[in-house]
């Protein structure tokens, strides 16, 4: 069985990272919440993420941009 590859958010290299993050990567939130990276701009800020688990229930399967110093972590994608 295949690991899920998991990307370090943290470091020098970080941000790098966070701006080619594919699409289909998942992401947890420092607040709990965990969703789905559905389109990356690859401008080095937002990604837009649609949530599968949010504090707020409301918010699940919503579609909401998220800043690089809200993610906790990201694995997964294609």
């Amino acid at each position: 069985m295949a690991e899920t590859q998991k990307y370090e958010l943290g470091g020098q290299g970080g941000i790098a990272v966070w701006t080619n993050l594919p699409e289909g990567v998942t992401l947890t939130l420092l607040n709990g919440a965990v969703g789905t990276v559905v389109a990356n701009p690859h401008d080095g800020g937002y990604l837009l993420v649609e949530f599968h688990e949010h504090p707020d229930a409301s918010k699940v399967g919503e579609e909401e941009y998220v800043f690089f110093n809200e993610v906790k972590s990201a694995e997964g994608g294609e």
